[in-house]
């Protein structure tokens, strides 16, 4: 019986973990739908962009420009109702000024003319934390040793930090009246930290001459960091005539050129009493003492990014641009993105093997979708034309596709989002300055509960049974971006 509940006990709480807008392609407004922000278009939209999504855009531009400056101002929130129990919210916002882009374009000329671009952009792709506790008295621990209601404490506590920044060189020249050609290098520094910790305590219903009741208690945690710099490429061609302007890129997956990361766990139960249910055996029970922990550097990470192409069409009319855009990115098979070394991580001497290489690993696994996008330009005035996109966002991440419950999903966001952008560009002479409203909003009633402070038990070992509950995500940014002609 004793062996069963330690395999029970493993298979529970070495699946909990790091769930960390991190399995979604457009999240970043600079994406090939994202109309609003310069250079943000897989086709020819007359932009004032400095560095396009498509290179073969470039051979467009014949003046040398930089972005002086791309700021977005943003807040985001992330709430998961009944998240760690009924009445017992996931609430996680937070407000950030962000550089964006800084970028610009080198144009050379000669018989056979060509555009130079380059850029550094940061993503904030996720910053998650929430905490909750459940402090109650009522009952928890099986009658037969501990009757009435107990004094029941249960904490959880959950972060997850994402960024990426990307630098990007490319250039783009015209390969025929109506054609261009471009190629793009873009290196990528991506870091990832999440931290999930839990704890149920309960105070054991005896008599006691000191007063001082016995406590039954399980916890559980896990630390995973990492950095890996990556390198993929990017071929474009667009088609110009008239008002139809077109264009089509293909990106290459994600090149692993150097990585480091980390892993802290520890999971831990003592003095829970588990009751027989043998008839051979009434009144019997057993006590379960048990430790699982393992710290782990300097090991490798491999994070992937898949193969993707993308599409854009503009139409030119009287006094703007419709805009289309799609993007299919390829499924990406179970993967793991940590993977420990592989020694024993149970502490005493117990009749199981616990491998940290398979049991703590952060892993991941992708379903190929296909994102759109609409936008629209009008000229308000001869100086000012505003703009307007809606695009989709569909999430990537799905759990039903690992193999095996082993190891940690490296996601939170479980739902797909959908974006909306508002703004203007007033154009001078030297210089475009362009501001505008960002938002976007998501949700799922499919989320899983780490952790359900509803019913703890012996059964669950006070962890609850995890159920589905709603999840809803909202931000709302402020785009400013000055560019200015050199």
């Amino acid at each position: 019986m004793l062996k069963t509940f330690i395999i029970f006990f493993c298979l529970l709480f070495l699946l909990q973990g790091v769930r960390a807008q991190d399995a979604n392609y457009w999240s970043s407004n600079y994406n090939p739908a994202g109309f609003l922000t310069p250079g943000a278009v897989i086709a020819f939209n007359r932009d004032s962009g400095v560095m396009f999504l498509n290179p073969a855009l470039l051979a467009y531009s014949n003046k040398t420009t930089a972005s002086i400056s791309g700021s977005i101002y943003q807040y985001s929130n992330i709430r998961t109702k009944n998240g760690a129990g009924t009445g017992l919210n996931l609430n996680s916002s937070s407000a950030a000024i962000i550089p964006q882009i800084v970028s610009a374009t080198i144009s050379f000329k000669g018989k056979k003319p060509f555009t130079l671009g380059y850029a550094l952009i940061h993503n904030p792709v996720m910053n998650y934390q929430v905490t909750q506790q459940r402090d109650a008295k009522f009952n928890v621990l099986n009658d037969s040793y501990s009757p009435g209601d107990e004094s029941f404490l249960g904490q959880v506590k959950k972060q997850s930090s994402i960024n990426e920044t990307t630098g990007i060189i490319s250039g783009g020249f015209k390969i025929a009246d109506h054609w261009a050609l471009g190629l793009w290098a873009e290196g990528q520094l991506r870091k990832q930290t999440g931290d999930y910790d839990a704890s149920s305590r309960a105070l054991i219903n005896v008599n006691t001459n000191t007063g001082f009741l016995p406590l039954s208690l399980s916890e559980q945690s896990y630390l995973a960091s990492y950095y890996q710099v990556g390198l993929r490429f990017k071929t474009g061609l667009a088609y110009d005539e008239d008002r139809h302007h077109f264009g089509l890129t293909i990106t290459s997956p994600l090149m692993h050129i150097a990585s480091r990361a980390n892993i802290l766990s520890d999971n831990a139960v003592n003095n829970l009493i588990i009751p027989s249910d043998d008839p051979a055996s009434p009144g019997s029970k057993d006590t379960i003492n048990f430790l699982i922990n393992s710290r782990q550097q300097k090991l490798k990470a491999i994070y992937k990014m898949p193969l993707s192409i993308g599409f854009g069409y503009a139409y030119d009319y009287e006094k703007g641009q419709i805009y289309f855009a799609a993007e299919y990115f390829a499924k990406v098979n179970e993967y793991s993105i940590i993977s420990p070394r592989d020694v024993d991580a149970v502490k005493g001497e117990v009749p199981i093997r616990i491998s940290a290489q398979s049991d703590l690993r952060l892993k991941d696994v992708r379903r190929s979708v296909i994102n759109f996008g609409f936008g629209a330009s009008y000229l308000l005035r001869p100086d000012v034309t505003g703009f307007v996109s809606l695009h989709t966002d569909f999430n990537y991440a799905n759990n039903d596709l690992y193999k095996d419950d082993n190891g940690s999903s490296g996601n939170i966001a479980y739902y797909n989002i959908y974006h909306c952008q508002l703004g203007a560009n007033l154009k001078r002479r030297k210089f475009n300055f362009r501001a505008g409203l960002l938002l976007s909003y998501g949700t799922t009633n499919k989320y899983l509960q780490d952790i359900n402070f509803d019913n703890p038990n012996e059964n669950n070992l006070l962890a609850g049974d995890p159920v589905t509950t709603h999840t809803s995500h909202f931000s709302a940014g402020l785009l400013l971006t000055y560019i200015h002609n050199l």
